[in-house]
């Protein structure tokens, strides 16, 4: 078996062990939770090791990594990853879902030197609270060539919502499991005739992350994207509107019991997995908010 050109891959990923796994992936074992700790290729349907795939990620090439939002774990793991590719003079640009256009300046005067890297400097976004994302914020600043502001303004998204001529290319499948996506998301209490609009901002702010990607590949490095799981899902978000631009992807996914990864991969539509990588970090509950 081999990887896809596409990809990049080399036979050192299929390489897994203790040793190789220690240096980023020691601190996220969980004795709860036997897979914590551990990174499972889709593809070879094995474990493998993360130094490896970011070893061999192909120069000028994006590797997405996909968060829970409310997951501490998942930053501090996003940090980690850039320092790592840092300290290898491997990094290119880190593009962030977390900030918009507008901000895109305020980032390009904090890596000069010109801002402090603090909230009120950045105009940061009250959504996205500053203490998650310091971490993968902070080093991303002080190590990447550029970091990129990947989303759309408030004024954007509202107009996607209310756009009624916005054309989205996707296959009935995809409008069918996405509109599920976003009803249950919302714990069921969005009229379902709203959920067009939202899936009209979803689609909207994939393409401007794409978009962002594209026109700020760094060719001599590796490019790193972070974003919800459902933007960087092959099946949902942003690789599926240009599946050409290929990017790597890689869901951080907190495990619970089970010792089966099929256990933890993502529903869909299709049965191509959602990513090809899945991370597991510890056990983590979230609380929905819904009742």
């Amino acid at each position: 078996m081999c990887c896809p050109i596409k990809r990049g891959c080399s036979a050192l990923l299929l390489t897994f062990s203790a040793a190789t796994q220690a240096s980023l992936l020691e601190a996220y074992t969980d004795p709860t939770a036997p897979l914590a700790g551990k990174l499972w290729s889709t593809q070879f349907q094995q474990f493998v090791s993360l130094e490896s795939v970011l070893d061999t990620l192909p120069v000028g090439s994006w590797l997405l990594l996909g968060e829970t939002h409310e997951n501490m774990d998942h930053h501090q793991l996003q940090a980690n990853i850039i320092k790592y590719l840092a300290d290898r003079a491997r990094l290119g640009n880190v593009g962030l879902e977390m900030a918009h256009s507008e901000q895109q300046a305020l980032l390009d005067r904090a890596q000069s030197g010109e801002l402090a890297i603090a909230p009120e400097q950045l105009a940061w976004q009250p959504g996205w609270p500053w203490e998650w994302y310091e971490a993968p914020v902070t080093a991303a600043l002080e190590s990447a060539k550029r970091v990129i502001a990947g989303d759309l303004t408030r004024d954007e998204k509202l107009q996607a919502y209310r756009a009624k001529d916005l054309q989205i290319p996707a296959s009935p499948d995809y409008e069918e499991f996405m509109l599920e996506l976003l009803f249950d998301s919302h714990c069921q209490q969005m009229p379902k005739s709203q959920l067009g609009n939202m899936m009209n901002v979803q689609y909207a702010r994939d393409r401007a992350m794409l978009d962002a990607m594209a026109a700020n590949t760094a060719s001599d490095a590796i490019n790193l994207f972070l974003a919800g799981t459902v933007h960087a899902r092959d099946d949902l978000g942003i690789p599926y509107w240009q599946p050409e631009f290929n990017p790597t992807t890689l869901l951080m996914i907190a495990a619970q019991t089970s010792l089966e990864p099929l256990d933890y991969y993502p529903d869909s539509y299709t049965e191509t997995p959602a990513a090809d990588y899945l991370l597991f970090t510890p056990s983590y509950k979230y609380e929905s908010g819904c009742n």
